[in-house]
């Protein structure tokens, strides 16, 4: 079963180990492994900015960049929760 976190623009879709991210002003999507996805938070004000995406090394290149009040960060950690128990429930690509 999918899940999804809505924000502004965007829309993540996690399907069993694979994040696919939808935005508004995009007809093509961008899908991720959950093995290669990574994110990386800024505090921003009251704010959280946070880029979603593929890894590279220890550097999210592409992907969404989101920038949340603390309510939305608390659901967006949740959904991320959900991943990460997706990419830790089976072996991952060497």
């Amino acid at each position: 079963m999918a899940t999804e976190f809505i924000h502004e623009a965007y829309i993540l879709l996690l399907e069993g180990r694979v994040l696919e991210i939808f935005h508004r002003g995009n007809e093509d999507s961008r899908r991720v492994h959950v093995a290669f996805l990574g994110v990386s938070v800024k505090p921003k004000g009251d704010r959280v900015k946070v880029q979603i995406g593929p890894a590279y090394g220890d550097q999210v290149l592409s992907g969404a960049w989101l920038t949340m009040d603390a309510a939305e960060y608390e659901r967006f950690r949740a959904f991320l929760a959900l991943a990460i128990a997706a990419r830790d429930s089976a072996p991952n690509p060497a």
